[in-house]
């Protein structure tokens, strides 16, 4: 079964979005260049977080996370032409902050309280 992700344009196309959206979150992330503070000497260079998923036949999801700055992108790429789409950005610093948003029970503070009032194992 020929899987249209597995074409030399998806490859393109996933290795121009690593690149647009690196150069992007760094001019888009919220601060100018200026007011942004310098990377820690001990960084690795491609400190980028990138995860392709399939999306249907013919797109797959490409997700971009800086976990230097807290921002994430997310793509779509047509497998046929490697046309990449951006769809959506945002700062996450404060979604990573909520504790429980969405969360089903039994939420963390209510886990958190049940093992507090449970007695120890032995």
């Amino acid at each position: 079964m020929h899987r249209p992700w597995d074409s030399i344009a998806f490859s393109r196309g996933l290795a121009v979005a690593a690149v647009i959206a690196a150069g992007w979150l760094w001019l888009a992330g919220g601060q100018t260049a200026a007011q942004r503070p310098a990377p820690p000497e001990s960084a690795a260079p491609g400190g980028l977080w990138i995860s392709a998923s399939p999306l249907d036949e013919s797109r797959r999801l490409l997700l971009v996370i800086d976990p230097q700055f807290k921002n994430a992108a997310v793509y779509h790429v047509e497998a046929a032409t490697g046309t990449l789409t951006l769809k959506s950005t945002r700062d996450i610093s404060y979604d990573l902050m909520v504790g429980d948003f969405n969360a089903q029970a039994p939420k963390p503070a209510d886990l958190k309280k049940m093992l507090e009032l449970a007695p120890p194992r032995r």
